[in-house]
């Protein structure tokens, strides 16, 4: 049995109102009911996986023996969704879940998701009570008008009093999300945006292009109605010109741009995220959660009241071949500065990397897309852009 960490997430599917261009699995307004019922049955869920997962133990349950035989976990994330809507004693219970049937370690980065509008001086202090030590909040921008366009229901000083709120009771390592191309966002609007921002310092900032996602509200109204470029390739520029502008800004701040849509302080990465950028195992509890544990792909589909029933709601399985998880060492590791190591992927794969993919790399080497130095494979900034082609001629 892999004893190797894991990272561990656990999805909330629960929002105040659902935004109109997300297409995340969530459910406006639920009820306490609701949020307490579906918190029993994720804990019953952590409980399964924990023993599916872990080592071959001895007699007592309780035993050194025994709990030495819980798969370590190295990070666990909350995400939705929203949830700082659950109340403390759901948070509490999902917690004491997680310590009864995994090994979470020490140093565990435990992550979660908030809405700066729906965090209270008593959540937080629970959160920190139960060890939370980063919480990622959607902050998009600190226009009004646009946090207005994306239907948000928070304004930018529930930000500023959230990241005080959670530093006064010792959570100081903040990441906010921001929103690129939002109609009517230009160059000075993001300005303004970041310098708000940075004034907060945070540890961590996440900067996504917004997307028109089929299905949602947004890309219903079509890109004339919501003032966008009716140019797809011209909103792309745009959208490039405002990711451009905010890496030049949090770079000069002080930020290392270490993935193509996030920057952070030194030591602050997402070590959660780098279970799936590194190819590590995760596993995804709850609706709509996917893993990847053990050379295996899964996802759990969006049926709630079958997830409230116990039934399984596996939508999809995957056994990862040799050639998949070379791919997506590839697709995932192009992503990051640091890109791909020459000697890793020998140790990996057992074979050259420039000999199986330099021919594909020459001619993006040559138009400044891709450098390769001191062992490594990365995107440029120029590269970054169009980082899927880029990756699509490799694999």
């Amino acid at each position: 049995m892999n004893q190797q960490p894991i990272g561990l997430y656990l999805h909330i599917p629960f929002c105040m109102s659902k935004c109109p261009y997300c297409d995340f699995c969530s459910y406006p307004r639920p009820s306490t009911e609701l949020m307490e019922a579906y918190t029993e049955e994720l804990a019953r869920r952590i409980h399964e996986a924990g023993e599916r997962y872990r080592g071959p133990s001895g007699p007592g349950k309780w035993t050194d023996e025994y709990l030495s035989s819980l798969r370590p976990v190295d990070t666990v994330y909350f995400g939705g969704g929203t949830p700082s809507l659950l109340s403390t004693r759901c948070f509490r219970r999902l917690m004491g879940a997680i310590h009864a049937s995994f090994n979470l370690l020490p140093d565990a980065e435990i992550t979660v998701e908030a809405n700066p509008a729906a965090v209270s001086v008593e959540c937080a202090m629970v959160w920190h009570t139960c060890g939370v030590n980063r919480v990622s909040m959607g902050a998009q921008s600190a226009q009004e008008d646009e946090l207005k366009t994306l239907g948000r229901l928070h304004r930018w000083e529930d930000v500023v009093e959230t990241v005080g709120l959670l530093r006064n009771v010792g959570i100081e390592n903040i990441n906010l999300d921001f929103m690129l191309g939002i109609p009517h966002q230009t160059p000075a609007t993001l300005a303004d945006t970041l310098t708000r921002a940075l004034s907060l310092e945070p540890t961590h900032m996440s900067a996504y292009t917004l997307m028109l996602e089929e299905g949602t509200p947004f890309y219903r109204r079509g890109r004339a109605a919501l003032g966008l470029p009716a140019d797809e390739d011209a909103a792309d520029e745009q959208a490039v010109d405002l990711w451009k502008q905010a890496c030049a800004t949090l770079r000069e701040a002080g930020y290392e741009h270490y993935e193509i849509s996030n920057f952070a302080r030194e030591g602050f990465r997402s070590r959660h995220n780098f279970h799936t950028w590194q190819c590590r195992d995760y596993l995804g509890i709850g609706v709509a959660a996917h893993s990847c544990m053990d050379g295996v792909r899964f996802g759990q589909s969006r049926d709630l009241e079958a997830f409230l029933r116990g039934e399984d709601i596996t939508e999809f399985t995957e056994v990862l071949t040799p050639a998949d998880r070379e791919a997506e060492y590839v697709m995932l590791a192009l992503r990051l500065s640091d890109g791909i190591s020459e000697e890793e992927f020998s140790e990996r794969f057992g074979e050259d990397f420039w000999h199986k993919y330099g021919d594909a790399c020459i001619p993006f080497l040559q138009g400044g897309f891709l450098r390769r130095e001191e062992g490594r494979v990365f995107l440029t900034e120029s590269g970054m852009p169009v980082s899927n082609t880029v990756i699509a001629a490799l694999i």
